[in-house]
């Protein structure tokens, strides 16, 4: 059986993520299976989805997916490292995946896994990706676009984790994923901005459920004020043990600029440096809100699956790893994923009661 895996954040799912999808099948073949690991309830830019990971996974399916497991919190709001190493550690121990598909901005998959080769194993924890491999390969730079960050980062995971799943590069056509038209970044703006659903959006009659019921759009800055008397509580010592924060002033900063901000944009704006980029520092400030911790951060320490496709059973019935399908009968394992859910409904445009975690359980397709 060809089981391909897709890392993905789907905040949301537009029509380029469909196109991806048609390619992976025209070279893998129709009968290839999909599997998808998604972020839960945080993402990369520092933030909530726009969405439910109920409703993303739903998306998940009517696109394709087979099965949709989570990338949970602490692995989905981090820099490119983590979020690669950890997705491709599920995908690893899932022991079925046999190709691993992601997005790039180049057609030239070699370059990209000769370069993946090069990159040591420790990057500086005090630079991104994005800054750190310009000036160590500046015979490369032009390949250091956000997808070729990412696409190497899978590669090098690959490499160490799981050697013989074979990678497949999809050029990326329309821009960038940050784009003014079409991207996830500009239909979110367009939601957030209208309160309405974007047009063009593919199933959009999910996202209009979820607009109807006052699950979306999902905004962190509904609940600014409750994130600035957190951040405001916290000690010096609470920003040390923050994921990425490392040990070159950074805590300081942000312990420094919680006292007298009054606003999160103020509060970026006193941090930010050259040194610092602005996701970084989103997600600096979201895990410090959330309570996620470095210690948090070493090892995917569950595979969860969201949701299952007409097909899915036959991809399941293979794994030998044990897979968490039942929230409520997992409360201890899932307790700060719960909380991450919790806080996330309080920033839906109608606020919803906690214990979310165990209200949703398994989307399943027929």
């Amino acid at each position: 059986m060809t089981v391909c895996a897709v890392i993905a954040e789907y905040n949301p799912l537009h029509r380029g993520h469909l196109v991806h999808l048609s390619q992976i099948k025209a070279r893998l073949g129709q009968d290839a299976r999909l599997v998808a690991v998604m972020s839960g309830h945080t993402v990369q830019r520092g933030d909530f989805p726009i969405l439910t990971k109920t409703a993303r996974t739903r998306m998940a399916l009517e696109a394709g997916f087979d099965l949709v497991f989570e990338l949970p919190a602490p692995y989905a709001c981090a820099p490119a490292e983590r979020f690669a190493r950890a997705a491709v550690d599920i995908i690893a121990r899932l022991g079925v995946v046999t190709h691993l598909s992601f997005g790039t901005e180049t057609d030239d998959l070699e370059a990209l896994q000769l370069l993946s080769k090069r990159i040591p194993d420790e990057i500086p924890r005090h630079k991104t990706l994005a800054a750190a491999l310009p000036e160590a390969f500046p015979d490369a730079a032009h390949l250091f676009t956000p997808n070729n960050i990412l696409a190497l980062e899978y590669l090098r995971a690959l490499r160490g984790k799981a050697p013989g799943i074979v990678p497949v590069a999809v050029e990326r056509r329309g821009g960038f994923h940050d784009g003014p038209r079409g991207s996830a970044s500009a239909i979110r703006g367009r939601a957030l901005q209208t309160g309405r659903v974007p047009r063009g959006v593919p199933f959009a009659g999910i996202w209009q459920a979820e607009t109807r019921a006052g699950r979306a759009p999902v905004s962190l800055a509904r609940q600014e004020g409750a994130v600035l008397s957190h951040l405001r509580r916290l000690t010096l010592a609470d920003f040390l043990a923050l994921p990425d924060v490392g040990a070159g002033g950074l805590a300081q900063r942000l312990h420094n600029a919680a006292g007298q901000a009054r606003s999160l944009e103020e509060l970026l704006q006193a941090v930010k440096t050259k040194r610092y980029t602005m996701a970084r520092l989103r997600r600096c400030v979201l895990a410090a809100f959330l309570g996620l911790t470095e210690e948090m951060a070493e090892r995917p320490p569950h595979i969860r699956l969201l949701g299952i496709g007409p097909a899915g059973e036959a991809v399941l019935s293979l794994i030998e790893t044990p897979i968490l399908s039942r929230p409520a009968a997992h409360r201890g394992a899932l307790a700060a994923e719960a909380a991450v859910t919790d806080q996330m409904a309080l920033c839906m445009p109608v606020p919803e009661p906690a214990g979310g975690e165990w209200r949703n359980g398994v989307v399943v397709k027929k």
